[in-house]
């Protein structure tokens, strides 16, 4: 484990303690922090660069002033807390089918992509989702009407419904 990992989870358990929140396991971790849930159903993340938790952070504010819980049929987490200091954001755990990880995501504009670099994106995207991807087109648009602009889509980030 790397000394980044370990100041993430230090500040993971100082979060914790704030909150008298046991149980920590981690549920993920990559570019932007790691993910730890609790003994209330609950997920703590920690991230790596104080911008993506501010990104998050805003997100999240953002989703809970419209009372966003579920979009298009997906569950989204809701907002239970964070620490500025910390740069700890705690969220309700869901279920399948849902959307998560919001920190790549622009409030109130699209991203600053040239043509060619949307075409791309669109291209890998389409292969990752495949026959998903119209449905993923959708929930796109749904979180654009509340200035939410969904950059970081990937399978993990948006999971469907188990059969």
């Amino acid at each position: 484990m790397s000394d980044i990992d370990d100041l993430l989870l230090e500040r993971a358990r100082r979060y914790a303690e704030r909150r008298h929140l046991s149980g920590l396991e981690q549920l993920g971790a990559g570019q932007d922090g790691i993910v730890l849930g609790t003994n209330l159903n609950t997920a703590i993340k920690v991230f790596r660069y104080r911008p993506l938790y501010e990104n998050e952070k805003s997100v999240y504010l953002r989703l809970q002033h419209e009372s966003l819980h579920e979009l298009e049929g997906f569950h989204i987490p809701s907002l239970v807390d964070f620490h500025d200091e910390l740069w700890a954001i705690e969220m309700e755990v869901v279920s399948p089918p849902f959307v998560v990880d919001f920190a790549g995501a622009y409030l109130d504009r699209s991203p600053p992509f040239e043509e060619e670099q949307w075409n791309e994106w669109e291209s890998e995207k389409r292969d990752q989702f495949g026959e998903s991807w119209e449905t993923v087109l959708s929930l796109m648009a749904a979180f654009r009407r509340f200035g939410i602009y969904l950059n970081d889509v990937k399978p993990g980030n948006i999971t469907f419904a188990k059969e």
